[in-house]
């Protein structure tokens, strides 16, 4: 399973915090605003970001699990989370789903985690999901938009093998990738769930210069693995990108989808 570290994890935190759909934050806030007390469990939770994403906007007490397949990030978010009501579960998604249930929530979340999975686990989930019918959001979904500017000539060839990668088995088959979104939201609305879906882009200035670096850095780490006779034009890109992130207006863009699917 495809993993990511703390470092970048922490690094791109403000990013998504702010390229969350505050729209569909209200939607959620929205459809629970009757009730007192949540259970929400949180898929691919890393260090715990939804959480913290979440906790401003829900009035609630609410009583969150947590599932990772990495006990680095849950231990971080064992820290980041105390005086939560917090349950933790290592456990490897790709290989059941019973723990996503175990703790009968009343919405199940995620994370920039959609576009790591095949269709078939895809449509598994959402087969369990909606018959429980039980309320689902995913943010931060990558929809397979992305760009820097100023523009680079490589810049289209570095992104169209960063995209194939995207394709590649990360842990449950060969993974949607760029397809994701538009996947998750047919399989919903084909369940009869009602889709609110709004766009949650990242846009990387030169307030997240560390963000850019690392964020590149694995554009070019990808691009190489599709295309490794490239090895010298993606690096030479690389350094260039590098070299306008230090001394200029660099900006970095990353499209993204969030979801928020509810049963009707």
């Amino acid at each position: 399973m495809s993993g990511f570290s703390a470092e970048w994890l922490a690094l791109r935190e403000p990013v998504d915090h702010i390229s969350r759909s505050e729209e569909i934050l209200a939607g959620i806030a929205g459809w629970f605003s009757q009730d007192n007390v949540l259970k929400i469990t949180d898929m691919g939770s890393g260090t715990g970001s939804t959480l913290r994403a979440l906790k401003p906007v829900m009035p609630q007490k609410i009583s969150w699990h947590l599932i990772d397949h990495d006990d680095t990030l849950l231990e971080i978010a064992r820290a980041e989370a105390q005086g939560d009501q917090v349950d933790f579960s290592l456990a490897d998604l790709s290989k059941s789903l019973d723990v996503l249930f175990s703790h009968q929530p009343d919405l199940v979340t995620t994370s920039a985690f959609l576009d790591l999975v095949s269709k078939e686990w895809l449509e598994h989930m959402v087969e369990e999901i909606t018959s429980r019918k039980i309320p689902f959001y995913a943010a931060l979904t990558y929809d397979g938009r992305a760009g820097c500017e100023p523009g680079l000539e490589a810049d289209h060839k570095i992104l169209q093998a960063f995209n194939m990668h995207q394709k590649t088995d990360k842990g449950f088959g060969l993974a949607l990738g760029p397809e994701a979104a538009n996947t998750a939201i047919t399989l919903f609305e084909e369940a009869g769930y009602q889709v609110n879906v709004a766009n949650s882009d990242w846009i990387g200035n030169s307030r997240h210069k560390a963000f850019q670096r690392l964020l590149l850095q694995g554009w070019r780490d990808a691009a190489i693995e599709i295309e490794p006779d490239t090895n010298r034009l993606f690096n030479e890109w690389l350094l260039e990108r590098l070299n306008l992130i230090e001394n200029s207006n660099a900006s970095v863009f990353v499209g993204h989808k969030d979801i928020f699917a509810v049963p009707v």
